[in-house]
């Protein structure tokens, strides 16, 4: 028997100290341990109001049941405490205020204690659920004094009028699902969710923080309405007009229910009041970036501005930034037009104009000085000029110059001559292709030149629309000139434009000098390609040999002077110097000839 010696051992002040306690559907058990042998034994059984408590609250009272019942074993000692309910771990270690109210009570009893509550599974606890299972009828002593903490916080939490508080009472009681959820928080919640209703699964997640007191369930502190009532508290929580998080705010501080936050949001959202009284503006959305055209004088943007009681006409390039300002003779459409057409006249037809939808441009005239000119005309929305940013901001940055400056004229060759930042061109150079004449000395020079080539550097060349590697040869006598050499063999004059420098290493083809019968004392020539006289024509037809046919070699440029089959030298004319490079072949005798 446990209660016999040698399992029944005596107290020991200096050895740690466990109380193990359990609780049934109708009564309680708890054992103190000492190195896993027991010290003492208790068991009682529950009066029928505990009985209706929810298993979390009875597994509670068997924690003050064994602590009252070992009074002089565990007061003024730490006390680990073994339970077979997990939730109690979190229950006891959160603030005191976040627990329901009837545990609220049975905690305010442990205060006095120094314990710590453990979870060890139920299967390990065969002393304490013995004893939970097989109690003693004893149900004399009050566990907890009789205090009305429960009206306390009702009134506390609740303040509603006596009748509202019975209609909730009436109205839970004929509510299905919390009556469901009542049943269920007494006897027990199973031990996977999977096992639940499928209407009761969405209190799975804080159904350790259900209680009932007086016939309403309240998760903590909060009540949980019926579902006939959620409507009307709805109407209540916003019936002030208050915003959505003030709403929301107010209401979770007093009622639950599954998906409140959402009714709440979605019944604000619908109100019409707050629909038409609302003056919050939306979010800023993400700046739409306009798209560079590729050239000068394609997209503009126009726009009308005053200073010192004149009205201006401002224009801006899209691509070169140039501005082109123009005083009105007055705010009509012809005179913003005849403006537009005399810039147009300067700097040719334009694909895209942006402007706002001013007066003098949404009119049917200028949508026919559009169809007229060939553009299109895109005017932003109303009441929004951060579409038009192009010619709103050029507007400040024009009557800063202006108001700063005696000479606005001057002011604005300047600004028009400044390089722009990051790509360091100037509207000037961006919009007519120079720099213009200012008060500074400026270069004529637009960009920078390309660095010179050396011989044997390898280098691409544009030919045919196509790039094809090669060499540099030399230096050709004409500025930016070079003669180039594909690995083919093929020589060609080329102007550094377009010659892209590599540093790619090429593998060269298969010369066809190599299987030429040529003389190895003659010299390779390089020869223009020129058109030579009729004479050296028939000369060269003439004595061709009939057994050999010529194979061509390659294109050379021309020496000044070259040999023809007869051993008579051929000087060419200089004036056919700068002409694309003939082929020459090589007769059965190994000679050089003109073909």
């Amino acid at each position: 028997m446990a209660t016999n010696a040698p399992i029944l051992s005596y107290y020991d002040p200096k050895q740690p100290l466990t109380l193990n306690v359990d609780a049934s559907s109708k009564g309680l058990g708890a054992v103190l341990l000492q190195n896993d042998k027991p010290i003492a034994y208790a068991s009682r059984a529950l009066t029928p109001t505990q009985q209706r408590y929810a298993q979390i609250e009875k597994e509670t009272l068997a924690i003050v049941f064994g602590c009252q019942k070992f009074h002089h074993y565990v007061y003024g000692r730490q006390v680990e405490v073994e339970s077979d309910h997990k939730p109690l771990e979190n229950i006891f270690s959160k603030p005191l205020n976040e627990a329901p109210p009837r545990i609220q009570r049975f905690v305010l009893q442990l205060q006095k204690y120094d314990i710590v509550v453990r979870y060890k599974p139920g299967k390990s606890m065969y002393v304490s659920d013995t004893l939970s299972r097989m109690y003693l009828q004893e149900t004399v002593e009050k566990l907890v004094p009789d205090i009305e903490i429960n009206e306390i916080q009702l009134n506390a939490h609740l303040p509603i009028s006596p009748e509202k508080y019975e209609l909730f009472k009436k109205q839970t009681e004929s509510d299905e699902i919390l009556q469901q959820i009542k049943k269920i928080n007494e006897e027990g919640w199973p031990l996977k969710k999977e096992e639940l209703p499928e209407d009761l699964k969405m209190y799975w997640q804080f159904r350790n923080e259900i209680t009932c007191i007086d016939n309403l369930l309240y998760k903590g502190l909060k009540l949980i309405i019926p579902t006939s009532l959620r409507k009307e508290m709805l109407q209540l929580i916003h019936e002030t007009h208050m915003g959505i998080v003030k709403c929301k705010t107010r209401a979770r501080e007093f009622m639950y229910w599954p998906g409140m936050m959402s009714d709440i949001q979605d019944i604000v959202e619908k109100c019409e009041t707050c629909a038409v009284n609302n003056k919050k503006t939306n979010n800023k959305e993400p700046m739409i970036t306009s798209k560079l055209p590729d050239r000068p004088s394609s997209k503009l943007a126009p726009d009308l501005f005053q200073y010192k009681g004149e009205h201006y006409l401002l224009t801006v390039d899209y691509y070169s930034k140039w501005p082109e300002i123009d005083k009105l003779d007055e705010l009509s459409s012809s005179n913003t037009i005849c403006y537009l057409k005399k810039q147009m006249s300067r700097f040719g037809y334009i694909d895209q104009l942006i402007t706002d939808n001013g007066p003098q441009f949404a009119c049917r005239e200028f949508a026919q000085f559009a169809k007229e000119y060939g553009f299109v005309h895109t005017t932003t929305s109303p009441h929004y000029p951060q579409a038009n940013g192009q010619a709103e901001r050029f507007v400040q940055t024009v009557k800063n110059v202006i108001k700063k400056s005696k000479d606005p004229y001057k002011a604005m060759l300047d600004y028009r001559n400044t390089p722009l930042d990051e790509i360091e061109l100037s509207p000037a150079q961006l919009h007519l292709g120079r720099r213009l004449k200012s008060s500074l000395p400026t270069s004529a020079l637009l960009g920078k030149p390309l660095r010179e080539l050396k011989d044997n550097e390898t280098v691409m060349i544009e030919h045919n629309n196509k790039l094809t590697p090669g060499k540099v040869v030399r230096k050709h006598e004409t500025p930016r000139s070079y003669i180039v050499e594909t690995l083919g063999g093929t020589r060609l004059r080329r102007n550094r434009k377009h010659l892209k420098t590599t540093r790619v290493t090429f593998q060269p083809e298969m010369e066809i000098e190599q299987h030429l019968p040529m003389d190895v004392n003659t010299p390779r020539q390089e020869i223009r390609n020129d058109p030579i006289t009729e004479n050296f024509k028939q000369a060269t037809e003439i004595n061709k040999p009939v057994q050999n046919q010529e194979i061509q070699i390659e294109r050379k440029s021309v020496e000044p002077t070259c040999s023809t089959r007869s051993g008579r030298s051929v000087k060419v004319p200089i004036k056919y110097n700068d002409y694309v490079c003939n082929s020459i072949s090589v007769n059965s005798e190994g000679k050089e000839i003109y073909v």
